[in-house]
């Protein structure tokens, strides 16, 4: 080989060795307590609690606890201030702990949906019209009727078989989804909670 092509040859060398050492590398893991990768925060609640850098203020009130077929809904008062920009934001957090499917004797990660302050109105106007569902709203067999959030908090009213009851669920979080079973009743009751949860923040606005 001529001491011309040495260098090329060296340099070709090289990128072998660099490719070979990309395709080996181990696929990055995020850490287990890490935000999953789900995008830009859906509402302004989220927004706050994720900032960083600054001093973030978080205040809450639990207003209720509901225990549905499958797990536990719990609803608080919210407010989130930064303290470095003088600014803040009210609202309510849902938080859903579904029945852990190996123990039904244990709980669930905790899964959390938001909803702003001035979503809340136009969510439970939403909400009443949802619990109205019955089977006059089609004159098929099976129905289904759904809200979803900003926040991607989801509440639906259905009947899956022909005859069969009218059932309710709620669900959301991120990454892993929670999805808890109601009866209408307590679908109504749970909205019920989210219009004290407001009453609470209209007396710190």
């Amino acid at each position: 080989m001529s001491l011309s092509r040495l260098p090329i040859v060296v340099v070709m060398l090289g990128l072998a060795i660099a490719a070979a050492a990309q395709v080996q590398r181990r696929a990055y893991v995020p850490k287990l307590d890490s935000r999953c990768d789900y995008g830009p925060p859906l509402t302004t609640l989220e927004d706050f609690d994720l900032r960083m850098q600054t001093v973030i203020v978080r205040g809450s009130t639990l207003v209720s606890t509901i225990a549905g077929r499958n797990g536990t809904i719990t609803v608080d008062a919210l407010e989130v201030r930064d303290e470095s920009q003088g600014s803040r934001a009210l609202g309510v957090v849902i938080t859903m702990r579904e029945v852990n499917r190996d123990d039904a004797n244990k709980l669930g990660e905790a899964n959390r949906s938001y909803i702003d302050y001035e979503e809340i109105d136009p969510v439970t106007r939403a909400w009443d019209q949802v619990v109205k569902t019955d089977d006059t709203i089609t004159k098929l067999n099976n129905f289904e009727s759904r809200y979803r959030t900003k926040g991607d908090f989801e509440i639906v009213v259905f009947r899956q078989t022909p005859g069969g009851a009218v059932a309710a669920s709620i669900s959301g979080g991120y990454c892993e989804r929670a999805r808890i079973f109601l009866s209408l009743d307590d679908l109504i009751k749970l909205r019920h909670i989210v219009v004290e949860a407001k009453k609470r923040l209209d007396e710190i606005r």
